[in-house]
């Protein structure tokens, strides 16, 4: 600290020196302040500048006496990436009887090292500002570069600033009142308020509905907004003044980073967004090969130089630009989903990028639009892409909507296809259980579910029960002569005539073997059960005709019971039909088995 105060104690000591031997040497033109009847003066059209490639001090460029140049318009003092430091020079004269106050801002924000001198007579007075600058170090603690200034009554003061920054060098500046200045800067930090409002507030909103859809396009769309708001945060000035001044001229970097990490995202992005992999293959490979770029060109813009860096930046964002909306304009083309919002919102978007680009290259002019454009196109584009990025939201939440119904309809249909199944199994498996598998006739299990019920139903009727158990006579010999499978096939034509004897509410089974039973409810006349054993029995005893061709006929003694007792039961039933029916069977004389005919 002794060490600077003696320096500066130094060069101002040389400094006056200097303007004692050197005269200085005034602007062609010097610029008149009224106060108060103005407020507002543009200071480029009385000032002139030079180039300095060495680094000069104050007192060394008054030595030098360099021959500056007039600015004849505005366009001017845009020196893009110059290598060199600029210097300018104003001559102000205050003609009015009292002492003003002003203020010198310089409209763009983004200055390393702004450093305003200001000489009266032999005197000067230095004064430092811009975004390397730690904020208490700064003239006025601003976002831009701003210089008090007081000029007596009738005084004439010379202006030098001296600017050096690595970025673009637009040097515009102007001298403001301070209640206009003011004026002026409520109404730009409601305005950049409500810009990075916006900002933050559609990153969080689109982060979380990444955390919650579990969609990447929502994710990258925040990792893009990220980026971009840390750029222009730091461009802008907002970011050296209120979160990383600390950072000095590596603040600078900070623009670089994450202008080339939003072009990074707003590639992936794109791709998400418009499905470039299902639409559009081939640009979607164009957009992952410049996605690679991207991703070396952010290592390089951490590594190279700050000024290299920012050109690289430039060149990225610029080059992202009319990939994406080339990219864009092809999908809307081809009709893909939302490509049509996609693009107005994007062109708007790149268009201001492309044109801070172009700007910061010096190959379009500087004034507001150019100086704003990223801002003013990005404000537009986050509004518009907001609305697809909620038509996009209604749309799957429509599609998962209809993906739920879809599912639990398939639910549905598969749970009626499982009841039918189950309800066939299960039917095949009563079957199985109750039915003999030969003759499709009940069996023993079947006959005495049936014949439970059908006694329930003859006592709260009071009705009689009747079976016949029917034996088939000389069956044996059949098997013998015959085989085993015709003998199956004459039991099923047994069971086929006596199913077709049966009424509807009859029960016929095989009991076993070549044992039939046939169950009648409400059948109680004496004859008319003679008549039915009639005809069972000459149903049976017709020729049946074998696969083979050949005919044979076969007998059967049939025995009958019949229940008037409420406290019957089947076994009871059983007893006097096969008492009865081997009463018939010893009765009938042997016969002999044989053919028909």
């Amino acid at each position: 600290m002794h060490a600077f105060g003696w320096m500066t104690r130094l060069q101002a000591g040389l400094f006056i020196l200097l303007v004692w031997c050197y005269p200085v040497v005034a602007n062609a033109g010097t610029l008149t302040l009224s106060p108060p009847v103005q407020e507002h003066y543009d200071l480029g059209a009385a000032t002139s500048y030079w180039h300095d490639t060495q680094g000069l001090s104050l007192p060394a460029l008054l030595a030098l006496n360099p021959a500056f140049e007039e600015v004849q318009t505005k366009r001017d003092l845009n020196f893009g990436y110059t290598q060199s430091d600029i210097w300018l020079r104003t001559q102000l004269h205050n003609d009015s009887d009292e002492a003003a106050s002003w203020l010198v801002q310089f409209e763009y924000p983004f200055l390393d090292h702004v450093t305003l001198y200001t000489l009266r007579g032999q005197l000067s007075e230095a004064q430092h500002s811009g975004s390397a600058l730690p904020v208490s170090t700064r003239a006025l603690e601003h976002r831009q570069a701003v210089f008090p200034l007081t000029l007596e009554a009738g005084e004439k003061v010379t202006l030098y600033t001296h600017v050096s920054a690595s970025g673009s060098k637009f040097l515009s500046y102007a001298l403001m009142a301070p209640e206009a200045f003011y004026a002026q800067n409520d109404r730009h930090n409601f305005w950049l308020a409500t810009y990075f409002g916006m900002l933050l507030a559609l990153s969080t909103y689109n982060l979380l509905l990444f955390f919650g859809l579990k969609e990447r396009v929502f994710l990258y769309y925040a990792l893009f907004a990220f980026g971009f708001t840390l750029a222009i945060l730091t461009f802008n000035g907002l970011g050296t003044l209120i979160f990383w001044s600390f950072l000095g001229d590596n603040s600078a970097r900070l623009v670089a980073i994450g202008f080339t990490f939003a072009s990074t995202m707003g590639t992936l992005f794109a791709q998400s967004f418009l499905n470039t992999a299902l639409y559009c293959p081939r640009w979607h490979r164009t957009l992952s090969f410049f996605r690679g770029y991207c991703w070396l060109a952010l290592m390089a813009v951490m590594l190279l130089p700050t000024q290299p860096a920012l050109r690289l930046m430039d060149i990225t964002g610029f080059t992202a630009s009319l990939l994406i909306l080339a990219c864009g304009i092809y999908c809307s083309w081809r009709r893909v989903p939302s490509a049509r919002l996609f693009v107005l919102a994007w062109s708007l978007f790149l268009l201001g990028a492309a044109v801070f680009a172009l700007r910061n290259l010096g190959l379009l002019p500087a004034n507001f639009i150019t100086l704003h454009g990223i801002q003013i196109g990005s404000a537009l584009e986050m509004l518009l892409l907001s609305f697809a990025l909620a038509a996009r939201f209604n749309k799957l939440k429509k599609q998962k909507e209809q993906a739920q119904a879809e599912t639990v309809a398939m639910l549905k249909h598969q749970e009626t296809l499982l009841e039918a199944k189950v309800a066939e199994r299960t039917y095949a498996l009563e079957r199985l259980a109750n039915h003999d598998m030969l003759t499709g006739l009940l069996n023993r299990n079947g006959l005495a579910r049936c014949a439970s019920q059908a006694l329930e139903r003859s006592r709260q009727q009071h009705t009689p029960l009747s079976l016949f158990m029917c034996d088939l006579d000389r069956f044996k010999p059949i098997n013998d002569a015959h085989g085993h499978e015709a003998g199956d096939f004459v039991l099923q034509q047994v069971a086929k005539r006596l199913a077709h004897l049966a009424r509807n509410n009859d029960h016929c089974a095989r009991f076993g073997g070549d044992e039939f039973v046939v169950l009648f409810e409400g059948l109680c006349d004496p004859k008319a059960i003679d008549e039915l054993r009639c005809r069972i029995e000459q149903a049976i005893q017709q020729p049946i005709k074998l696969p083979d061709g050949k005919l044979i006929c076969i007998g059967v003694s049939i025995g009958t019971s019949t229940s008037y007792d409420a406290n019957a039961t089947l076994e009871s039933l059983m007893r006097e039909a096969d008492h009865n029916m081997y009463a018939v069977k010893s009765c009938q004389p042997c016969c002999r088995y044989g053919s028909a005919g």
